[in-house]
């Protein structure tokens, strides 16, 4: 047995400062022997639970659940503790291990067993200590003197009429624990990673979870490369409670929000994809964006990738040299300020991760080690930074690029993508550096260090282990194809939204796991239209897609129907999220036992009185609001926001599909081929109308009959004169001024060959007297 000890009474604050989630109801708990097992009994008006321990074969096979006594479940078949003995590792439930029952004793709130593996010669010495906590079995094990080389969670049987429940954002790497529902209440199964000492945590594919019932994987201890593994010492919290919330973990956030600073908070985002190694790429791209700006999307954020440091031959780690093929130095600067020109933000991406060996910082020295001493390899030609040395060095670098190119933002690639075992260093020199806790620690030290220097956002992914310490992430969701995934969103609402500023929900390729057709590339796309649903469901801000590839009329789409519905939720705390089915709404907990979450039909109220409902099922929804009905098809959502007089939906009616979105600064319509009239507006495609004081400017797009505005509606209290019409061109530096041809008060609008824009406006002595 290992010397290490933990004992019950001075162990029970850290018990219930872990995972276990606050109860609803009063729960009486007892501990009773009947023959060889040990009944832990939880007792409450909804439910009484008894885990059995019965010591027969020192796995968690050992350990059944009933439920107001009806036949035990199983929770953890094949489960409990794999070893590395007779030089190789053994799974939990494997013939090859003889394992010895050495005694089993209640200690006034706890029961502890000990267990002895051998194999051939080989020994090891193990103690089991469970107790009963509200709705939870706790069991911590400890020992193996290095030997244990992880912890399984097996597989529930015998439960009758099972779901398994997956939460969007709580994942572990690239997999997502789950919970499973049964016999009215919520099982849940999880190591404390708070507690833990391994080295990683797992779960199991959306396959193997349905195929095997299972809730969640395990953890697995690494060797340093000594040879040498950290003890044993893990707490699993078994949970069964008809309460969904108190089944999930309470899971405790990284920090609040190192600063107020919102600078960046409120802005739609848009991520250059790829820069071709071409002294023409810089040129390209400001082509690109100016064409944005040019249509009137003024308030974005441009994050750049990692080619801005190379040409494709290396990392770029820790380079100040912008990439000399695409002109190096000097035309990265000038292009970031003719960004700064367009008012647009910008970022550079840094990354602290991988390093590439033909950089020169590369040395075997630098380099993370795997258990047998080799530099740990991330791609083709690149191995791990020791993250030790990373958060040594990534405060100056990062002062140093800010210095050099002065962009709005540094862009903090792959650390908060990645779970921080995917940083870890196996290096026998340093101290616990093969656990999570050291990983994890390491991960937010990092990531404070540089978000208390810059403005600093970054790709997500695993970043709800980190909320709260960047000012936002891209919001990539684990999974093959997230779209798929049930639109819960109460995790993501009520503990990361109020934190930072999310974008996106991934890119739209990734949301759809890279099955969009290249024939729905296009604004009126089913795709975009559920992208754009499930962006406003989860609270987070535009993500716009590549013009280049999706049309210029998705990335306006994408930006002026969440533009302004956006600055009114984003960091805005929830006040109720409620799930519909058949006329009804649900809490998540009832929406849990009567499957209305599946219906994917959405409502959130925050607490400054913005609405948002989304519809991401497969049926249509029929909802009212302010005294109107509105058809809310598959992959569509509705919204409002008080200030401003936000109003932005897309919904279908008698005519046909419709998308519009209106506020006091703009108002945004798609017609969908249809010809109707919106206030001032009649037109059969999209258009986007800003009215100001006596000048409207009007973009339109995939129209097939004329558009009119009726000028007389948006300047009521005058009479009107002959108008104007100015045409804007690209690449034109004035306009085309022609006369407006007008049918009393409304101004018909000409199809213009080249023309983005048209200015309605007074005639020029009334603009400007004396010119």
């Amino acid at each position: 047995m290992d010397n290490q000890t933990v004992d019950p009474a001075s162990n029970q604050a850290q018990v219930l400062s872990s995972l276990r989630s606050p109860l609803k109801e009063e729960v009486e708990t007892s501990i009773r022997k009947e023959g060889i097992s040990y009944i832990f009994e939880s007792r409450s008006v909804s439910a009484v639970l008894n885990f059995v321990y019965t010591p027969i074969d020192g796995t968690f096979a050992d350990i059944e659940l009933e439920i107001n006594g009806t036949p035990p479940i199983k929770p953890a078949e094949e489960g409990g503790l794999l070893v590395d003995m007779g030089g190789r590792i053994h799974p939990s439930n494997s013939e090859e291990v003889e394992r010895h029952f050495i005694s089993c004793e209640q200690l006034e709130n706890c029961v502890e067993a000990r267990w002895q593996w051998v194999v051939d010669e080989e020994m090891a010495n193990f103690l089991y200590r469970f107790r009963i906590l509200g709705k939870s079995l706790v069991v911590e094990v400890e020992g193996g003197n290095g030997k244990a080389a992880g912890l399984s969670l097996g597989r529930v049987t015998n439960a009758p009429s099972t779901k398994l429940i997956t939460v969007p954002y709580f994942n572990l790497g690239d997999t997502y624990p789950r919970l499973m529902r049964t016999s009215g209440l919520f099982i849940s199964s999880f190591i404390d990673w708070q507690y833990t000492h391994s080295t990683s945590l797992h779960s199991v594919d959306e396959a193997a979870a349905v195929r095997e019932s299972r809730l969640n994987g395990g953890c697995t201890y690494e060797k340093n490369s000594n040879g040498q593994r950290v003890s044993l010492q893990e707490r699993w919290l078994l949970t069964a409670s008809n309460d969904f919330a108190e089944a999930f973990p309470n899971v405790q956030m990284a920090s609040q929000p190192h600063s107020s600073d919102r600078s960046l908070s409120d802005k739609a985002w848009f991520n250059i994809p790829h820069i071709e190694a071409s002294e023409e790429s810089y040129v390209e791209i400001y082509e690109n964006l100016l064409t944005l700006k040019q249509f009137g999307i003024d308030d974005l954020i441009v994050n750049h990738p990692s080619d801005t440091w190379h040409d494709g031959d290396s990392s770029g780690t820790f380079t100040l040299e912008a990439a000399p093929l695409k002109g190096g130095d000097d035309a990265l600067s000038e292009y970031i300020d003719a960004l700064k020109d367009l008012k647009y933000s910008t970022s550079l991406q840094t990354s602290f991760r991988d390093i590439s060996a033909d950089s020169s910082d590369w040395s075997p020295s630098v380099g993370a080690q795997t258990a047998d001493g080799q530099p740990v390899v991330t791609g083709t030609g690149t191995y791990l930074f020791k993250p030790s040395l990373a958060l040594q060095r990534a405060e100056g670098h990062s002062a140093a690029v800010v210095e050099k190119y002065k962009p709005d933002a540094l862009y903090l690639d792959a650390h908060a993508a990645r779970p921080p075992w995917d940083f870890t260093d196996c290096d026998g020199q340093l101290s616990g550096s093969t656990t999570l806790s050291h990983s994890l620690q390491t991960q937010r030290d990092l990531l404070r260090l540089l978000a208390a220097q810059n403005p600093l956002i970054g790709q997500g992914g695993s970043h709800w282990l980190y909320a709260g310490i960047l000012q936002g992430h891209l919001a990539s969701m684990p999974g093959k194809n997230p779209s798929q995934l049930p639109p819960v969103v109460d995790f993501d609402l009520r503990k990361m939204h109020p934190l930072q500023s999310d974008a996106g929900v991934g890119s739209i390729d990734h949301f759809f796991g890279q099955t969009v057709p290249a024939t729905e590339k296009h604004g009126r796309s089913a795709f975009l239209s559920r992208y754009i649903a499930a962006t406003a469901a989860f609270g987070h801000a535009a993500l716009l897609p590549d013009p280049n590839e999706w049309g210029i009329s998705s990335a306006l789409k994408s930006y002026f129907m969440l533009r302004m519905l956006q600055s009114q939720y984003l960091r805005v705390a929830v006040s109720s999220i409620l799930y519909h089915s058949n006329g009804k709404f649900s809490s998540l907990e009832d929406a849990m036992h009567n499957d209305a979450y599946e219906q994917g039909q959405i409502k959130v109220e925050y607490a400054n009185g913005t609405l948002i409902y989304a519809n991401l099922g497969p049926e249509s929804w029929q909802i009212e609001e302010n005294g109107q009905d509105y058809a809310l098809p598959s992959g569509s959502f509705w919204g409002r926001a008080e200030q401003g007089n936000v109003l932005a939906y897309s919904a279908e009616d008698a005519i046909g599909r419709i998308d519009l979105s209106s506020c006091d600064e703009y108002v945004l319509i798609d017609a969908h081929g249809q010809q109707r009239t919106h206030g001032a507006i009649q037109v059969d495609g999209l258009a986007l109308v800003k009215e100001r004081k006596w000048e409207i400017d009007v973009i339109t797009m995939d129209c097939q009959a004329e558009t009119t505005i009726d000028v007389g509606q948006l300047w009521p209290d005058r009479k009107l004169p002959p108008l104007r019409l100015l045409v804007f061109k690209p690449n034109e530096e004035t306009p085309e001024v022609h006369r407006a041809e007008m049918d009393g008060d409304k101004v018909r609008l000409p199809d213009i060959d080249g023309a983005y824009m048209y200015r309605i406006t007074l005639p020029e002595w009334m603009v400007e007297p004396g010119k």
